[in-house]
């Protein structure tokens, strides 16, 4: 006796979907560094030509630049300015932002994570924040690295 069964085309589209986008994910495992007060920190290339250490901040909305990073990326290179906006910062004080459109963010050396929407601010440290970090999820922080499950 043979049984036949038939799959409509939208649900086996949907799942060979499903399967091609899980097998395109490669975990990495980003080195981190700790600084004295505990806060950690990695390294970050951002159109494919300008290498920067970033403070791992999930609680920070938003993929942020000091000055001298965004002057270093802008040296031979227009950025698409997307808005203006104003930000929280931690010591509650709102700032006004500009906001840029980077093609290429990578993490570590190996982990691309795409297009991401950047914010400039004048001083401080460049700050890897939860926009991008959800783009590479699920994560797993440990003492001296954090492993990122989605990266291209």
């Amino acid at each position: 006796m043979k049984l036949k069964f038939k799959v409509p085309s939208l649900a086996l589209s949907t799942l060979l979907f499903a399967f091609a986008s899980t097998v395109s994910a490669i975990e990495q495992s980003i080195p981190l560094s700790q600084s004295k007060g505990g806060t950690l920190y990695l390294e970050a290339t951002l159109e494919s030509n300008v290498n920067a250490s970033f403070l791992l901040d999930t609680g920070s909305s938003l993929l942020t630049l000091n000055q001298a990073t965004f002057d270093a990326l802008t040296r031979n290179q227009k950025l698409l300015a997307t808005r203006t906006s104003a930000a929280r910062m931690a010591n509650g004080k709102i700032v006004k932002i500009s906001q840029y459109q980077l093609n290429s963010v990578r993490i570590g050396n190996t982990c691309e994570v795409g297009p991401v929407e950047v914010a400039v601010l004048p001083k401080g440290n460049n700050i890897l924040g939860i926009n991008t970090l959800l783009r590479v999820a699920p994560l797993t922080i440990t003492s001296d690295s954090v492993i990122l499950a989605g990266c291209d």
